[in-house]
Parts: structure tokens; C-alpha cells; sequence
């Protein structure tokens, strides 16, 4: 089964950013074994580093390798090792992802980064103050505060994202 990613540049220029389903491998932090192609390019001194986010895989090159020559090589790995999860091992200090965590993640993102300019671009900010059992609280914030648009933003977009993102998602309310 083919798992939907795509690459995005990081600061580090020696580190990719393969966006994933949210929650799709468990954990987060670094990897201690990968499967097939992917553990191969560790093994071999192309990939220095793998760690693990509820949202992306980043992957670091090692010194002496460059996307051009191996980024065809690192995309196929990544997209086959996505196939099987269950294959993924976490490294000693990583930790397991639940649905609330992922969930958390996922609200900040679209709040912040989604639609950040947006909200702000009117004077205001949407804030994740908590997330539990599938609930998500959001403070609305500066000219959101008092704005009847904004709780129609919260829903008719801020949901609308994240349900897409999270199924699992049970309601977003508004924060008193």
C-alpha cells in the first residue's frame, strides 16, 4: 500500500522533511531499525541520521553524499519502508505517539502555519490551549476574540483541516 509523502526543504540543507500521514508510524525520535532500502542507506554511510515526527520522517544525509545524486535513492527508500510500519523500531529514547498527541500536533499546525497569516492578517490568533479524548479547546485570541466570524473560521476551515488530517478528531470547541 502506497503511503501519500512528500519532501520539504529543512533549515539543515543535509536534512529532508517527508511529510506523512499524521500518526502513521507510532512514534517519535530517532530510529534504532528501518526496513529494507532505508536501513540499507544507514548502513551504508548514505544517511547519517533518521528520526521520526507524528507528522514527517526527517531524513539526514552523511557527509560526502548530496540530494542530487542520492534523493532518488533516499525517496524510494522512504516510500517503500512506509509500506510497513510495524517494521519501524524506535530508538531507546523515542516514544510512543497516542491519538491526543498527534492530534495536538496537528491542530497547532493548522492553526499556526495553515492559517496563521490568514488570522493574523485580520488581527488575530487562533491557540491550542488543550486537546483530550478527541476534543480540541481553542482560545481565540486579539481581534478573534470578539469577532462572530472567527468561531465561523474555527469550524468552516480550522475543522474542516484537521478533520481531514485526523478523522479521529470528535469536536473542536471554543475555549472560554
Amino acid at each position: 500500500m502506497l503511503v501519500p509523502t512528500h519532501p520539504e526543504a529543512t533549515a539543515d540543507p543535509a536534512t529532508l522533511r517527508w511529510v506523512i500521514p499524521d500518526g502513521h508510524l507510532g512514534f517519535a525520535g530517532d530510529v534504532a531499525g528501518v526496513p529494507g532500502l532505508l536501513q540499507a542507506l544507514l548502513d551504508d554511510g548514505t544517511l547519517a541520521r533518521v528520526e521520526v515526527r507524528t507528522d514527517a520522517v526527517l531524513t539526514t544525509l552523511a557527509p560526502g553524499n548530496d540530494w542530487a545524486g542520492r534523493g532518488a535513492a533516499v525517496r524510494r527508500a522512504v516510500t517503500d519502508a512506509l509500506t510497513t510500519p510495524r517494521r519501524w523500531r524506535p530508538a531507546s529514547d523515542a516514544r510512543a505517539t497516542g491519538p491526543d498527541e498527534v492530534l495536538r500536533n496537528a491542530a497547532r499546525d493548522v492553526a499556526d502555519v495553515r492559517l496563521g497569516r490568514y488570522i493574523a492578517s485580520h488581527g488575530g490568533r487562533f491557540e491550542v490551549v488543550g486537546v483530550r479524548d478527541g476534543v480540541v479547546d481553542v482560545a481565540l485570541r486579539g481581534e478573534c476574540s470578539d469577532c462572530a466570524a472567527a468561531v465561523v473560521t474555527m469550524h468552516a476551515r480550522f475543522e474542516h483541516l484537521l478533520r481531514r488530517r485526523c478523522p479521529w478528531l470528535k469536536e473542536v470547541r471554543r475555549a472560554a
